[in-house]
């Protein structure tokens, strides 16, 4: 199995491109001098996207626009033939970045929050990877990331819906894992902390009495560089944030601990 040394010329798709992480990650390739597809929901923020990597001096022609609605199969089967026709149907990465979040307890919300998030970050990201399986098989070195989350990990309260589709994300990422090893794609989840992005900005249902915004400290910029530097090492997982490791780590060891500080976290949060 080869190990990435560089990214140059490398031939990558970037979904969720338009912002947050994922622009961060569609970025950081293009300066390490691959050619990359970005795709998100809305072309006027791919375009900016595009033109400022060009005002930054990245070649035009080594990137490319593909606007996708990702739950729409019409919008998948397009973005994956017009990916297919620029890079000869073979790609080396590919980025699942794109999804939604929503915060608030489980029976405040209506059962459309958690089948629309499902349909985001769960069915297309499974669907869209379906279709990606040959091009990457035909790469060079290739690799997949998928965007999980420390609550792919460890459910919290106010982020039910969110916390269950990123487990569904983990376990279907360890699974194609070793389905894919046959064709020596490389399949990286990829779990960040609390990240200074738009996510607040685009939640499908906000009933969340305590706000973490001001927590959202760490740099999309820093998520990219230390998922580039795991997929050139082919690391299976990273977990970002020494909290967000530690919390795991904790929950490993004597969950039922974490348990009691959520549920008294919880309590507090509502007598307050």
């Amino acid at each position: 199995m080869k190990w990435r040394r560089s990214f140059e010329g490398a031939r990558c798709l970037v979904t969720g491109a338009s912002s947050g992480i994922g622009r961060a990650l569609a970025t950081a390739l293009a300066h390490a001098g691959a050619n990359v597809v970005l795709s998100g929901r809305s072309i006027d923020r791919l375009e900016s996207v595009r033109a400022e990597l060009i005002a930054a001096g990245i070649d035009p022609n080594s990137v490319a626009i593909e606007p996708a609605d990702l739950t729409a199969e019409a919008d998948r089967q397009r973005l994956i033939q017009n990916a297919s026709k620029r890079f000869d149907s073979q790609l080396d990465i590919a980025i699942n970045s794109a999804g939604v979040g929503a915060t608030g307890h489980f029976d405040t919300h209506s059962p459309a929050v958690l089948r629309e998030m499902f349909e985001i970050n769960v069915f297309a990201l499974a669907e869209l990877t379906r279709l990606l399986a040959p091009l990457l098989a035909a790469g060079t070195s290739p690799s997949l990331v998928n965007l999980g989350s420390i609550v792919a990990r460890r459910g919290l309260p106010g982020r039910s819906e969110y916390s269950a589709s990123k487990f569904a994300v983990a376990g279907f990422t360890e699974s194609i894992r070793a389905e894919w090893a046959k064709h020596g794609i490389h399949v990286l989840l990829l779990n960040p902390g609390f990240t200074a992005t738009e996510f607040e900005a685009n939640l499908l249902a906000d009933t969340a009495r305590m706000k973490v915004t001001d927590r959202r400290v760490m740099k999309p910029d820093y998520v990219a560089k230390r998922a580039l530097k795991a997929i050139q090492t082919r690391k299976n997982e990273l977990t970002l944030t020494f909290d967000g490791r530690l919390l795991l780590l904790v929950n490993r060891a004597i969950p039922r601990f974490v348990d009691r500080g959520f549920d008294r976290f919880t309590r507090r949060i509502f007598n307050s």
